[in-house]
């Protein structure tokens, strides 16, 4: 806005516009133009959609609602909008919280659900590890150590699927990819503890990890 006395120049202010519609479908065009790259993604926003799409593939009747970007583009009227009636401007995109929206489109009635079929983490002995579902299958990197003491291998999906994990070395480099932890146990750890005793002998390396 421009401020003038008489002759006299006052400059120039400005304000944010109120919350309108108009101002909705300002914020919508944009974040449809940008491929929704103007929200602020997040890893948990990330990880949330990949658990989601995950159990969309296995259990496609079970009726998870499709979150992948390209579904997300195709209905944003329909999922963003209500969730801006009180923006002003695209600050407040900002802080636009996507996994809020996220657990709006899956129903927080189903987050226990989620939780129990699709963990965040997979508890080990000496630390939570992530999962990583964001493969075809899901995959849990952690250094071996953090595995001793686990004596089955550890599922998701109800005990359906085994996870696939990734064995680190302490310079945290891949020593062994299974889905049968207690077979590399009894087989193939010998040989893999020897290599890893030469290397990182500061370290332990028992020989029944379980």
């Amino acid at each position: 806005v421009d401020r003038h006395l008489g002759a006299l120049d006052l400059g120039r202010s400005t304000h944010r516009p109120d919350p309108s519609p108009d101002v909705v479908d300002l914020l919508v065009d944009h974040v449809r133009s940008t491929k929704l790259a103007a929200l602020t993604w997040t890893d948990a926003a990330r990880t949330l959609q990949q658990r989601v799409g995950w159990l969309r593939d296995r259990r496609p009747d079970d009726g998870w609602p499709e979150i992948d970007d390209a579904a997300l583009l195709e209905h944003l009227e329909d999922w963003l909008a209500p969730l801006l009636v009180a923006a002003t401007g695209r600050a407040d995109l900002e802080v636009f919280s996507v996994v809020v929206a996220l657990d709006t489109l899956i129903g927080r009635d189903r987050r226990g659900e989620l939780d129990r079929m699709a963990p965040t983490h997979l508890q080990l002995p000496r630390r939570r590890a992530p999962i990583d579902y964001g493969g075809e299958r899901p995959v849990v990197r952690a250094k071996a150590q953090d595995f001793y003491g686990v004596d089955r291998h550890p599922t998701v999906l109800d005990g359906a699927e085994p996870l696939t994990l990734e064995l680190l070395s302490p310079a945290d480099r891949p020593i062994q990819r299974t889905a049968d932890l207690p077979g590399f146990w009894t087989g193939s750890w010998s040989e893999v503890r020897k290599d890893m005793a030469g290397r990182y002998p500061r370290h332990d390396w028992p020989e029944k990890p379980v």
